[in-house]
């Protein structure tokens, strides 16, 4: 019998691969200050989807390829998973730098943008806005925007990593059933 595929390896190269890209992605929209709400962020985060399917899909052939050609959804969700997990404690890592250090006013102005938000809305007196303010305060911590970045790692990873190994799943005809 044939040894498998190391999903170590694939989930090593791939998630760091998408990790650095991620990063990158980070950097770029604060360094050209790109608006969450401009045309150009949309356009980035469509680009970002298509870049972590194709980062996913070529992890995925690359074990299918590694394991003689056959791949089960369970070896595909695994494989994603791995890639998922070490993209995003990497990515987790960075984003905890990135808005304690480098990016902190982005919390205070997604504060603003909630009491903008609040206001605009005419629902609310002061003080409630206030008090919902204070109780949404913990979502605009560097650790709840690392630990929300890991999370959506996991959980897209986890999606992504299924469609597509329902795609190109290929039994082994050698595995008894």
């Amino acid at each position: 019998m044939e040894k498998s595929a190391s999903i170590k390896s694939i989930a090593y190269t791939y998630g760091l691969a998408l990790a650095i890209y991620s990063i990158l992605v980070l950097v770029v929209i604060y360094v050209l200050n790109i608006d969450q709400e401009s045309s150009i962020n949309y356009i980035f985060t469509a680009l970002n989807i298509v870049v972590t399917i194709i980062i996913y899909s070529i992890a995925l052939k690359t074990y299918k390829k590694e394991n003689s050609g056959f791949i089960s959804l369970s070896q595909a969700l695994k494989t994603g998973m791995a890639v998922a997990v070490i993209a995003g404690l990497i990515s987790a890592v960075y984003a905890f730098i990135h808005y304690s250090y480098i990016y902190p006013e982005f919390l205070d102005m997604i504060s603003e943008q909630q009491r903008a938000a609040m206001i605009e809305n005419g629902q609310m007196s002061d003080e409630q806005i206030e008090q919902s303010l204070e109780m949404m305060s913990f979502t605009r911590s560097p650790f709840f925007m690392s630990t929300a970045t890991l999370i959506m790692n996991v959980f897209f990873g986890f999606i992504i990593s299924l469609i597509i190994g329902l795609i190109i799943k290929k039994k082994d005809p050698s595995l008894v059933s």
